[in-house]
């Protein structure tokens, strides 16, 4: 990869990986950060990347960027989200449809949330994800499927609790 390479790459990619950074940490600063990481380590690593597989490439290293974020703020997540959830379990308050898909969508695993972010909001194939995250279309359709099933099954006990 020279270096009209890597700025057509940059060019090309830098918008989609920065959404999917954005809808998985829900913060723009550390968004921000892991995308340039993204960049620092592709252009470090220029020389045995091949132009064909740098999205790919791309979105498997903020993948793996993010999952050690999530790793190191594992604790000051859960309490957050426990402070949230115990702030709004009121009868009373109702929550916009948007806001309740982005709260059930944080509580995945981080692997079914890397996928459902990557094929439902992103609209990439189930061959692209498998590339990106180092699956099997097969694995990836499961992870989706089971990922999709927790969502309907939050929402449904949203419904219940909000009745």
């Amino acid at each position: 990869m020279n270096r009209y390479d890597y700025n057509t790459c940059v060019d090309l990619h830098s918008d989609a990986l920065y959404r999917f950074c954005l809808h998985f940490l829900r913060d723009v600063e550390p968004a921000r950060d892991i995308v340039q990481d993204c960049f620092e380590k592709l252009w470090i690593n220029k020389k045995s990347v091949e132009v064909e597989k740098s999205k790919s490439w791309l979105f498997t290293c903020a993948n793996h960027l993010m999952l050690n974020q999530v790793k190191r703020d594992k604790i000051k997540q859960q309490h957050l989200e426990s402070l949230y959830w115990n702030s709004t379990s009121g009868t009373d308050t109702q929550f916009e449809n948007q806001q309740l898909i982005q709260l059930l969508v944080k509580d995945l695993p981080p692997l079914q949330k890397s996928i459902l972010l990557l094929r439902d909001l992103e609209g990439y194939t189930y061959q692209e994800i498998g590339s990106m995250l180092t699956l099997t279309e097969a694995q990836v359709k499961v992870y989706l499927f089971r990922a999709r099933l927790k969502v309907k099954k939050r929402i449904k006990g949203q419904f219940v609790l909000a009745s």
